[in-house]
């Protein structure tokens, strides 16, 4: 088994990794990295320690999980790297682009595999319009309008996310998750626009985002807000055939949260069909349609298989330093404002 080690146990450590990792049976969970030390609820089996050389200095950890706020991403995955380990590293890869570059290099250099946690590819609402789009359901594609909304009034205590700095805010911790499914979907668009702001407090980090992405023949629309009480479908995709409009999307997130793993009854099934309306052989369908299950558990699956050299690494880093150079266009344009409306209408 490949022993594997956790950089934290927030909620990306206790709700998303640890879980994952658990059910995967090639890996095992041999240590998590608590500076406060243990409570109590930490998986049995794993080790806490209050410092991160003792993960490195560990030869029974051949994999290091930084699941850390953005800004430890590249250095603790450069010391892991280091030590000889292979990395997954959370989304954001890194926060800069020249970080990202020094990361890939410095894996390729050492042998090591380096994953970044793009689990938004195994969601149901990802995998549906997917599979629709395969079956040439929507024809000729022109707008899809993809949302992250939720409604978080109050303000945290997590400054990384919270605060303005580099690698905080909504754009970075979710609009990434967004442009990564869009350009393993359509590949690269060609230009984009974008507002963001921030709602809940004028220095705050964004927490509002609208970002299009203009390709040949469509667009692309990413939405997020804080201040959504009532959602609406969480994905629309139109095409000049058809129509699908997904009105709720994944539930693994909350399942793993309620203690629900891989395996268990009713493992990521969405009870909320999606609707399709559409033509076949001349008429026209306007049916409900069931959701792809969603499977994150593929993620430490694919890892430990290409690890063990039975399949190529789905989720390499490249890909994430695209959806990442894309993150931060997108926060160019957002600064570069649109023509004035100061003109003369006589």
């Amino acid at each position: 088994m490949i022993g594997t080690a956790l950089c934290a146990y927030g909620l990306s450590g206790r709700v998303f990794h640890a879980p994952l990792i658990l059910v995967e049976p090639a890996l095992s969970l041999n240590a998590i990295l608590r500076r406060s030390g243990a409570d109590g609820t930490e998986p049995a089996g794993a080790r806490v320690v209050t410092d991160f050389q003792a993960i490195l200095d560990d030869p029974a950890v051949e994999l290091v999980v930084v699941n850390t706020p953005n800004a430890l991403h590249f250095p603790m995955a450069q010391a892991a790297l280091a030590a000889g380990k292979h990395v997954v590293l959370e989304k954001p890869m890194t926060i800069t682009l020249e970080e990202g570059r020094q990361l890939m290099a410095q894996a390729q250099a050492a042998g090591r595999l380096l994953a970044v946690f793009h689990n938004k590819r195994l969601d149901a609402e990802y995998l549906t319009l997917g599979r629709h789009l395969a079956a040439s359901d929507l024809g000729r594609l022109v707008e899809v309008e993809w949302h992250y909304d939720r409604y978080r009034a109050h303000v945290t205590h997590k400054a990384w996310k919270e605060d303005e700095q580099p690698g905080a805010g909504t754009w970075f911790d979710l609009g990434v998750h967004l442009v990564d499914g869009m350009l393993r979907q359509f590949g690269r668009p060609l230009s984009v626009a974008a507002e963001m702001r921030s709602l809940r407090r004028a220095e705050g980090a964004t927490d509002y985002f609208d970002v299009r992405f203009r390709y040949a023949d469509h667009r692309v629309i990413l939405r997020s807000s804080t201040y959504v009480r009532e959602p609406g479908p969480v994905l629309v995709a139109h095409g000049d055939k058809g129509s699908l409009v997904i009105p709720k999307g994944d539930v693994q997130e909350a399942q793993m949260a309620a203690g629900v793993k891989p395996g268990d009854a009713g493992w990521a099934v969405v009870t909320t069909p999606a609707l399709l309306h559409t033509e076949r052989a001349g008429a026209v369908v306007r049916e409900e349609v069931a959701l792809e299950a969603g499977r994150y558990q593929d993620f430490y699956r694919n890892v430990a298989d290409a690890l063990a050299g039975r399949a190529p690494l789905a989720f390499g880093p490249g890909p994430a330093f695209e959806a990442l150079a894309l993150v931060h266009r997108a926060i160019e344009a957002a600064r570069q404002p649109g023509l004035s409306c100061d003109i003369a209408y006589e």
